[in-house]
């Protein structure tokens, strides 16, 4: 993007730190998509280790009309990519998963990034009305995960980019 230095043109929100989720579900907080023109969720994993090779991490995509749990929340359907490893500047092909989310072995997934592209229309549409602004990107986590070290954060771009961000949380 033009201008992206130091955090003027874009909306980098942190929404996880790095730390370790062993066998602990994670729903990153909401993001504010009121100002926004597009929204990338990134997670970039550590070290991940199972009990055995069956029990993946699920990541899956949220909306919701508010920013509280709700019965409004909705899984949708989303477009992402998964890189090499930590290193490499490589990036496997764009893939569409259905709302179920995407799957990712424990076997594979050390020091690679997954970037998620988010639909704005997608989320109207999933909720059948135009006043739904808020996504997050939730982790499913296997109770057998014994290493899951990741972190998650939202890169957006703002209808009107400036020094001071609107908020987006």
């Amino acid at each position: 993007m033009k201008d992206a230095r130091f955090v003027f043109g874009e909306n980098i929100v942190p929404l996880k730190a790095p730390v370790d989720s062993a066998g602990t579900a994670y729903a990153s907080p909401y993001v504010d998509l009121k100002n926004a023109q597009h929204a990338t969720f990134f997670a970039y994993f550590g070290v991940v280790t199972a009990t055995s090779a069956d029990q993946n991490v699920v990541v899956t995509i949220e909306s919701s009309t508010s920013t509280t749990s709700n019965a409004t929340e909705v899984a949708l359907a989303f477009k992402y990519r998964l890189s090499g490893a930590t290193g490499a500047n490589t990036w496997g092909a764009i893939t569409t998963a259905t709302s179920a989310g995407v799957s990712l072995d424990t076997t594979t997934v050390d020091g690679k990034l997954l970037a998620i592209d988010v639909d704005l229309a997608a989320i109207v549409a999933a909720h059948g009305q135009d006043d739904v602004r808020y996504v997050r990107l939730v982790m499913g986590i296997d109770a057998g995960g014994t290493v899951t070290l990741n972190s998650v954060w939202a890169e957006l771009d703002p209808r009107y980019p400036q020094l001071t961000h609107l908020s987006a949380t």
